[in-house]
């Protein structure tokens, strides 16, 4: 299930947050969901959404109302974070404190063997926890490495989440292909399509932002949606939109 939190910001408290507040965000969610689940959950957010301005590596919200998306494949679990969420006056990321005023379910999209998708939060290759190297490493995103990276990632996180091997034998058909035209813009720009961001545990990792079109099995595209693509998905990395 994915829902869409809409919160109104608490004027009193501070109206801005760093750009890259997915560790931030993280904390949050996570505290709220130690407070009925003692188990961990796959689940994946987006980054906080709203009228802003960017000024020295921080965000500062314009508008009253705040966005995020919460996703998971375990509808029970994102009810009850949401429920828990709800129950709060509000919520604190970093500094500022969120008042939860709606929620909206988004239907899932007419799963297709092809599908073009935009990040939403940054896509990580590699966890920095394993390979602090091939983490940083800079993957051009039209090879067939980085398509690669995803494949294995996916297939591991959906054999960890219970899918047989009878069933990842048949997700043998994989292909990203990045938006050229988008990557060349950006590129003739100056500005860029990966960046650095650090995990929960403050290690160093790149990330990309650029939309893409991926061939695969609809139960991949759907899994995708539903949990995010690539590593660190429970820190609020990966999660993905549909170009409709």
């Amino acid at each position: 299930m994915r829902v869409k939190i809409s919160f109104s910001k608490d004027n009193s408290a501070s109206s801005s947050i760093p750009l890259h507040h997915q560790k931030l965000l993280s904390a949050t969610l996570h505290e709220l969901a130690s407070s009925f689940s003692l188990e961990p959950v796959p689940f994946s957010f987006s980054s906080l959404k709203g009228t802003s301005r960017i000024q020295n590596g921080f965000m500062r919200f314009l508008s009253t109302k705040v966005t995020m998306v919460l996703s998971s494949s375990d509808d029970v679990f994102i009810g009850k974070l949401i429920e828990e969420m709800f129950s709060r006056p509000y919520i604190t990321v970093g500094k500022m404190n969120l008042v939860p005023k709606n929620k909206e379910v988004i239907d899932d999209p007419v799963f297709m063997q092809r599908m073009r998708y935009l990040c939403i939060s940054p896509v990580i290759l590699s966890d920095p926890s394993k390979d602090s190297e091939k983490a940083q490493e800079l993957v051009d995103p039209v090879s067939h490495k980085y398509s690669d990276a995803l494949y294995n990632s996916t297939l591991d996180r959906m054999e960890q989440a219970g899918f047989t091997e009878a069933q990842l034998n048949s997700y043998a058909e994989f292909e990203i292909r990045p938006d050229r035209e988008y990557m060349e813009k950006i590129t003739d720009s100056g500005k860029k399509y990966a960046r650095f961001y650090k995990s929960n545990a403050g290690n160093t990792m790149m990330g990309y932002l650029l939309p893409f079109t991926l061939h695969a099995h609809v139960d991949v595209h759907k899994f995708i949606w539903q949990n995010g693509i690539g590593v660190l998905a429970d820190e609020g990395y990966g999660m993905l939109d549909v170009v409709r």
